[in-house]
Protein backbone atom coordinates (compact mmCIF):
# COMPACT_ATOMS: atom_id res chain seq x y z
CA UNK A 1 0.00 0.00 0.00
CA UNK A 2 0.94 3.43 -0.59
CA UNK A 3 2.74 5.36 2.69
CA UNK A 4 2.63 9.51 2.66
CA UNK A 5 5.88 10.26 5.18
CA UNK A 6 7.05 13.84 6.36
CA UNK A 7 9.65 15.12 8.57
CA UNK A 8 9.25 18.43 9.75
CA UNK A 9 10.89 21.28 12.08
CA UNK A 10 9.84 24.07 13.49
CA UNK A 11 10.26 26.76 15.61
CA UNK A 12 8.14 29.89 17.36
CA UNK A 13 10.33 32.58 19.03
CA UNK A 14 8.51 35.66 21.27
CA UNK A 15 11.57 38.43 20.94
CA UNK A 16 9.68 40.27 24.35
CA UNK A 17 9.45 37.40 26.36
CA UNK A 18 12.14 35.89 25.04
CA UNK A 19 10.32 32.46 24.89
CA UNK A 20 11.31 29.56 22.10
CA UNK A 21 8.80 26.47 21.26
CA UNK A 22 10.66 24.30 19.09
CA UNK A 23 9.70 21.16 17.47
CA UNK A 24 13.11 19.65 16.62
CA UNK A 25 11.98 16.97 14.39
CA UNK A 26 8.01 15.90 13.58
CA UNK A 27 7.47 12.36 12.01
CA UNK A 28 4.05 11.48 10.21
CA UNK A 29 3.58 8.60 8.16
CA UNK A 30 0.20 7.54 7.12
CA UNK A 31 -0.68 4.29 5.19
CA UNK A 32 -4.01 4.15 2.78
CA UNK A 33 -6.92 2.11 3.03
CA UNK A 34 -6.28 -1.21 2.36
CA UNK A 35 -8.61 -4.36 2.33
CA UNK A 36 -6.79 -7.62 2.42
CA UNK A 37 -9.27 -10.03 2.07
CA UNK A 38 -10.48 -8.37 -0.96
CA UNK A 39 -11.20 -9.96 -3.93
CA UNK A 40 -8.67 -9.40 -7.04
CA UNK A 41 -11.31 -8.76 -9.12
CA UNK A 42 -15.11 -7.85 -9.41
CA UNK A 43 -17.25 -5.99 -6.21
CA UNK A 44 -16.34 -6.66 -2.48
CA UNK A 45 -19.55 -8.50 -0.96
CA UNK A 46 -20.24 -9.78 2.48
CA UNK A 47 -18.17 -9.19 6.01
CA UNK A 48 -14.71 -10.63 5.36
CA UNK A 49 -14.53 -8.96 1.94
CA UNK A 50 -15.30 -5.64 3.25
CA UNK A 51 -13.03 -5.64 6.11
CA UNK A 52 -10.23 -2.58 6.01
CA UNK A 53 -7.62 -0.79 7.66
CA UNK A 54 -5.59 2.25 7.98
CA UNK A 55 -2.38 2.62 9.92
CA UNK A 56 -1.01 6.35 10.96
CA UNK A 57 1.94 7.20 13.45
CA UNK A 58 3.13 10.49 14.64
CA UNK A 59 6.07 11.40 16.50
CA UNK A 60 7.30 14.60 17.98
CA UNK A 61 10.02 16.13 20.41
CA UNK A 62 8.60 19.46 21.53
CA UNK A 63 11.12 21.51 23.34
CA UNK A 64 10.07 24.79 25.37
CA UNK A 65 12.60 27.30 26.43
CA UNK A 66 14.55 30.45 26.24
CA UNK A 67 16.48 32.17 23.76
CA UNK A 68 19.83 32.29 26.24
CA UNK A 69 19.06 28.83 26.29
CA UNK A 70 18.53 27.77 22.53
CA UNK A 71 20.82 25.61 20.69
CA UNK A 72 22.35 24.88 23.78
CA UNK A 73 22.17 21.74 25.60
CA UNK A 74 20.20 22.55 28.42
CA UNK A 75 17.72 23.42 26.36
CA UNK A 76 17.11 19.33 26.15
CA UNK A 77 16.71 19.47 30.15
CA UNK A 78 12.61 20.30 30.08
CA UNK A 79 11.82 18.52 26.63
CA UNK A 80 9.13 16.31 26.01
CA UNK A 81 8.85 13.60 23.48
CA UNK A 82 6.31 10.68 22.53
CA UNK A 83 4.45 8.71 19.74
CA UNK A 84 1.10 7.99 18.82
CA UNK A 85 -0.29 5.19 16.56
CA UNK A 86 -3.65 4.66 15.06
CA UNK A 87 -5.27 1.64 13.60
CA UNK A 88 -8.97 2.04 12.43
CA UNK A 89 -10.87 -1.14 11.17
CA UNK A 90 -13.77 -1.03 9.56
CA UNK A 91 -16.31 -3.61 7.56
CA UNK A 92 -19.96 -3.24 5.80
CA UNK A 93 -22.17 -5.95 5.07
CA UNK A 94 -26.04 -6.00 4.17
CA UNK A 95 -29.02 -8.44 5.98
CA UNK A 96 -32.22 -9.01 4.65
CA UNK A 97 -31.11 -7.27 1.63
CA UNK A 98 -32.17 -4.14 2.55
CA UNK A 99 -30.40 -3.12 5.76
CA UNK A 100 -26.91 -2.08 6.00
CA UNK A 101 -24.60 -2.83 9.04
CA UNK A 102 -21.41 -1.03 9.32
CA UNK A 103 -18.97 -1.95 12.38
CA UNK A 104 -15.79 -0.33 13.09
CA UNK A 105 -12.97 -0.20 15.84
CA UNK A 106 -9.96 2.06 16.76
CA UNK A 107 -6.42 0.97 18.45
CA UNK A 108 -4.70 3.71 19.51
CA UNK A 109 -1.19 2.70 21.34
CA UNK A 110 0.94 6.23 22.98
CA UNK A 111 5.05 5.38 23.50
CA UNK A 112 6.54 7.84 26.24
CA UNK A 113 10.46 7.98 27.01
CA UNK A 114 9.56 9.25 30.32
CA UNK A 115 6.89 8.43 33.38
CA UNK A 116 6.64 9.74 36.70
CA UNK A 117 5.90 8.30 40.09
CA UNK A 118 4.40 10.12 43.49
CA UNK A 119 5.83 8.38 46.77
CA UNK A 120 3.09 9.05 49.92
CA UNK A 121 3.11 11.27 52.50
CA UNK A 122 5.63 10.27 55.46
CA UNK A 123 6.10 10.88 58.63
CA UNK A 124 9.47 8.99 59.82
CA UNK A 125 11.21 9.71 63.42
CA UNK A 126 8.72 12.94 63.77
CA UNK A 127 10.01 14.04 60.43
CA UNK A 128 7.22 15.16 58.09
CA UNK A 129 8.17 14.06 54.45
CA UNK A 130 5.32 15.61 51.57
CA UNK A 131 4.65 13.15 48.72
CA UNK A 132 7.57 13.52 46.22
CA UNK A 133 7.13 13.53 42.28
CA UNK A 134 9.63 11.64 40.57
CA UNK A 135 10.50 11.27 36.74
CA UNK A 136 11.78 7.80 35.64
CA UNK A 137 13.37 7.87 32.23
CA UNK A 138 12.79 4.91 30.15
CA UNK A 139 10.20 3.48 27.50
CA UNK A 140 6.85 2.69 28.57
CA UNK A 141 3.60 2.53 26.63
CA UNK A 142 -0.22 2.70 27.46
CA UNK A 143 -3.12 1.36 24.69
CA UNK A 144 -6.65 1.94 24.34
CA UNK A 145 -9.30 0.89 21.74
CA UNK A 146 -13.19 1.56 21.24
CA UNK A 147 -15.86 0.17 18.84
CA UNK A 148 -19.13 0.46 17.45
CA UNK A 149 -21.49 -0.73 15.28
CA UNK A 150 -24.71 1.03 13.04
CA UNK A 151 -27.79 -0.43 11.37
CA UNK A 152 -29.82 2.06 8.35
CA UNK A 153 -31.99 1.75 5.79
CA UNK A 154 -33.06 3.59 2.85
CA UNK A 155 -36.86 4.21 2.05
CA UNK A 156 -37.88 5.96 -0.91
CA UNK A 157 -41.75 7.20 -0.94
CA UNK A 158 -43.63 8.99 -4.19
CA UNK A 159 -46.53 11.45 -4.46
CA UNK A 160 -47.38 11.71 -8.16
CA UNK A 161 -49.56 14.57 -9.28
CA UNK A 162 -52.32 14.92 -11.55
CA UNK A 163 -51.68 14.61 -15.38
CA UNK A 164 -51.03 18.22 -16.57
CA UNK A 165 -49.78 19.45 -13.37
CA UNK A 166 -46.40 21.36 -13.64
CA UNK A 167 -45.27 19.54 -10.77
CA UNK A 168 -45.07 15.90 -12.06
CA UNK A 169 -44.02 14.27 -8.91
CA UNK A 170 -42.43 14.85 -5.05
CA UNK A 171 -39.81 11.87 -3.89
CA UNK A 172 -39.02 11.81 -0.21
CA UNK A 173 -36.18 9.72 0.45
CA UNK A 174 -35.58 8.82 4.00
CA UNK A 175 -32.26 7.33 6.13
CA UNK A 176 -32.67 6.33 9.10
CA UNK A 177 -30.05 4.88 11.33
CA UNK A 178 -29.02 3.69 14.86
CA UNK A 179 -25.61 2.96 16.25
CA UNK A 180 -24.32 1.47 19.09
CA UNK A 181 -20.42 2.70 20.13
CA UNK A 182 -18.79 1.54 23.61
CA UNK A 183 -15.65 3.26 24.66
CA UNK A 184 -13.87 1.48 27.48
CA UNK A 185 -12.40 2.78 31.02
CA UNK A 186 -8.46 2.50 31.41
CA UNK A 187 -8.27 2.43 35.09
CA UNK A 188 -5.06 0.17 35.36
CA UNK A 189 -2.94 2.68 34.37
CA UNK A 190 -3.99 4.81 36.95
CA UNK A 191 -2.72 4.44 40.89
CA UNK A 192 -3.44 6.59 44.09
CA UNK A 193 -1.13 8.25 46.28
CA UNK A 194 -1.49 10.10 50.05
CA UNK A 195 -1.17 13.75 50.34
CA UNK A 196 -1.22 14.36 54.28
CA UNK A 197 -1.08 13.43 56.95
CA UNK A 198 -4.89 12.41 57.45
CA UNK A 199 -4.43 9.74 54.96
CA UNK A 200 -6.37 11.55 52.03
CA UNK A 201 -5.60 10.08 48.68
CA UNK A 202 -5.12 11.44 45.01
CA UNK A 203 -5.21 9.99 42.02
CA UNK A 204 -2.83 10.49 39.00
CA UNK A 205 -1.36 8.20 36.08
CA UNK A 206 2.16 7.68 35.74
CA UNK A 207 1.58 8.96 31.91
CA UNK A 208 0.69 12.23 32.98
CA UNK A 209 3.38 14.11 31.47
CA UNK A 210 2.50 12.03 27.89
CA UNK A 211 2.88 14.47 24.99
CA UNK A 212 -0.28 12.84 23.42
CA UNK A 213 -2.80 12.96 26.63
CA UNK A 214 -3.12 10.75 28.82
CA UNK A 215 -5.16 7.24 29.11
CA UNK A 216 -8.92 7.68 29.24
CA UNK A 217 -11.06 7.37 32.10
CA UNK A 218 -15.00 6.19 32.91
CA UNK A 219 -16.63 3.45 30.77
CA UNK A 220 -18.75 5.28 28.16
CA UNK A 221 -22.28 3.49 25.77
CA UNK A 222 -23.92 5.33 23.75
CA UNK A 223 -26.77 4.67 21.29
CA UNK A 224 -27.36 7.39 18.65
CA UNK A 225 -30.64 7.76 16.63
CA UNK A 226 -30.72 10.01 13.05
CA UNK A 227 -33.29 10.10 10.51
CA UNK A 228 -31.88 11.97 7.15
CA UNK A 229 -34.81 12.96 4.55
CA UNK A 230 -34.13 14.27 0.58
CA UNK A 231 -37.03 15.87 -0.79
CA UNK A 232 -36.88 16.38 -4.49
CA UNK A 233 -39.73 17.54 -7.28
CA UNK A 234 -40.05 16.36 -11.17
CA UNK A 235 -40.97 19.48 -12.61
CA UNK A 236 -42.41 19.69 -16.25
CA UNK A 237 -40.22 21.51 -18.34
CA UNK A 238 -40.56 24.42 -20.44
CA UNK A 239 -37.78 24.27 -22.96
CA UNK A 240 -39.40 22.35 -25.90
CA UNK A 241 -36.29 21.26 -27.44
CA UNK A 242 -35.68 19.64 -24.21
CA UNK A 243 -38.78 18.20 -22.92
CA UNK A 244 -37.59 15.57 -20.10
CA UNK A 245 -38.89 16.84 -16.85
CA UNK A 246 -36.62 18.63 -14.47
CA UNK A 247 -35.54 17.24 -10.95
CA UNK A 248 -35.36 20.08 -8.48
CA UNK A 249 -34.02 19.63 -4.49
CA UNK A 250 -37.30 21.42 -2.05
CA UNK A 251 -34.99 20.18 0.84
CA UNK A 252 -31.38 18.77 0.71
CA UNK A 253 -30.80 16.98 4.09
CA UNK A 254 -33.30 17.47 6.71
CA UNK A 255 -31.26 15.98 9.53
CA UNK A 256 -32.44 15.02 12.53
CA UNK A 257 -30.12 13.27 15.65
CA UNK A 258 -29.66 12.44 18.87
CA UNK A 259 -28.24 9.91 21.55
CA UNK A 260 -28.83 8.14 24.87
CA UNK A 261 -25.91 7.27 26.76
CA UNK A 262 -26.36 4.14 28.92
CA UNK A 263 -24.18 5.20 31.21
CA UNK A 264 -24.89 8.65 32.75
CA UNK A 265 -26.59 9.13 35.79
CA UNK A 266 -28.94 11.59 34.73
CA UNK A 267 -29.41 13.72 31.68
CA UNK A 268 -29.15 10.10 29.22
CA UNK A 269 -30.86 11.62 26.12
CA UNK A 270 -28.83 14.41 24.34
CA UNK A 271 -30.53 17.41 22.59
CA UNK A 272 -31.60 17.28 18.98
CA UNK A 273 -30.26 18.23 16.44
CA UNK A 274 -31.52 19.95 13.54
CA UNK A 275 -30.59 20.89 10.34
CA UNK A 276 -31.21 20.88 6.54
CA UNK A 277 -30.88 23.67 3.38
CA UNK A 278 -32.06 24.76 0.36
CA UNK A 279 -31.04 26.36 -2.86
CA UNK A 280 -33.64 29.14 -4.41
CA UNK A 281 -33.00 31.32 -7.74
CA UNK A 282 -31.90 28.73 -9.67
CA UNK A 283 -28.95 27.59 -7.40
CA UNK A 284 -27.55 30.82 -6.91
CA UNK A 285 -28.52 30.86 -3.17
CA UNK A 286 -27.96 28.82 -1.01
CA UNK A 287 -30.04 29.30 2.18
CA UNK A 288 -28.88 26.37 5.37
CA UNK A 289 -31.14 26.06 8.97
CA UNK A 290 -30.26 24.63 12.17
CA UNK A 291 -31.27 24.19 15.33
CA UNK A 292 -30.95 22.22 18.64
CA UNK A 293 -33.89 21.07 20.95
CA UNK A 294 -33.66 20.24 24.44
CA UNK A 295 -35.56 17.24 25.87
CA UNK A 296 -35.46 17.90 29.41
CA UNK A 297 -36.96 21.23 31.25
CA UNK A 298 -36.23 24.07 33.24
CA UNK A 299 -36.72 25.33 36.94
CA UNK A 300 -37.90 28.79 38.11
CA UNK A 301 -33.84 29.45 38.07
CA UNK A 302 -33.75 28.29 34.42
CA UNK A 303 -31.27 25.85 35.83
CA UNK A 304 -31.73 22.40 33.36
CA UNK A 305 -33.56 19.97 35.37
CA UNK A 306 -33.27 15.72 34.72
CA UNK A 307 -37.35 15.67 34.41
CA UNK A 308 -38.15 15.90 30.29
CA UNK A 309 -39.68 19.11 29.12
CA UNK A 310 -43.27 17.41 28.25
CA UNK A 311 -43.40 16.21 31.93
CA UNK A 312 -42.48 19.77 33.58
CA UNK A 313 -45.48 21.18 31.60
CA UNK A 314 -43.73 22.11 28.43
CA UNK A 315 -44.32 20.52 25.14
CA UNK A 316 -42.02 17.94 23.49
CA UNK A 317 -38.98 19.80 23.32
CA UNK A 318 -37.61 23.20 23.81
CA UNK A 319 -35.80 25.21 21.62
CA UNK A 320 -32.18 26.32 23.09
CA UNK A 321 -30.51 27.71 20.05
CA UNK A 322 -30.94 28.14 16.08
CA UNK A 323 -29.31 29.92 13.13
CA UNK A 324 -29.85 30.44 9.68
CA UNK A 325 -27.24 31.21 6.94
Amino acid sequence: PRVNISLTSSLSQNTKSQSVNLTLPTFQANMERIFPFAPKTGTKKGFIQNINFQYSTRGESRIITTEEKLFKKEMFEDARAGIIHNIPISTNFKILKHLSISTSANYKEIWTPETVNWSDYLIENGIENNAVKDTLKGFDAFREYNYSASLGTTIYGTFNFKEGSKIQSIRHTMRPSISYSVQPSFEKYYDEYIIDAEGNTREYTRFESSLFGTPSRGKSRSMGISLSNNFEAKVTSKDTLNPEPKKVKILNNLNLSTSYNLNAEEFHLAPIRINTGASVFKDKVSINMAATMDPYGVDENNTRINTFHIKNGGGLARLTSANVN
